[in-house]
């Protein structure tokens, strides 16, 4: 520890998110009683260092906090420190990509574990369990020799394929987020992720486009 110590910033400013009010409560309490950490308002995410995630396993839902973090942020330097019980393959690579340094699991880790992952974040120390690391290197091996990965024709990925589809057949976000099992914030994600990385109009533009590459 102390080979980070002359690196480690004296404080940093987090944002907080948690799939419950009690966990989320309980870490913004913890942090408000250090004087190492600046704990900031959702409105003022943008800004923070550190977008700390507390959940169990890694849903899509969960993604979507991870998506809309780096979308908004005004922060190049800002990071992601995730608590959880566990993460798939697919989904730590895509993580990593939004700007995930850190994952501690949950039942091993106590909050000054965190705090430390916190500080060491913005001092460039990543964190991470060895089997992660392992399937990490999988991963991206796996797609250096398939840089197409999961994609399908037209450029879109799979979870795409499926909420296009849907659209295609009249659904509204709220009807396809029932279907999924999503939420529709993470419809609505999806969507925009989509139309911006193609360069589509709207979800109409993105349907169309869908089925004229063959993708539906």
């Amino acid at each position: 520890m102390s080979t980070y110590n002359e690196k480690v910033p004296a404080s940093v400013s987090a944002v907080v998110r948690a799939e419950d009010p009690v966990t989320r409560h309980g870490t913004e309490a913890c942090l408000r009683a250090t004087d190492r950490a600046i704990l900031l308002p959702d409105s003022q995410s943008a800004h923070a260092d550190v977008f700390l995630i507390l959940a169990g396993e890694v849903t899509e839902e969960v993604m979507s906090w991870m998506e809309e973090a780096a979308d908004k942020t005004s922060n190049p330097d800002m990071r992601i420190v995730l608590v959880a019980d566990r993460i798939s393959r697919p989904r730590l690579v895509r993580a990593v990509g939004y700007g995930l340094v850190s994952f501690l699991p949950r039942a091993r880790t106590g909050f000054e574990e965190v705090l430390q992952s916190i500080l060491r974040s913005q001092a460039g120390v990543a964190q991470m369990p060895g089997e992660l690391v392992r399937s990490l290197i999988d991963e991206l091996r796996t797609l250096q020799r398939d840089p197409s990965g999961a994609t399908l024709p037209g450029g879109f990925e799979g979870r795409e394929i499926d909420v296009l589809r849907l659209l295609a057949d009249g659904l509204d976000n709220t009807e396809i987020a029932a279907r999924l099992s999503y939420s529709e914030r993470t419809i609505k994600n999806i969507i925009s992720s989509v139309t911006r990385r193609l360069n589509l109009r709207n979800r109409t533009h993105a349907v169309a486009h869908a089925l004229r590459s063959g993708a539906l």
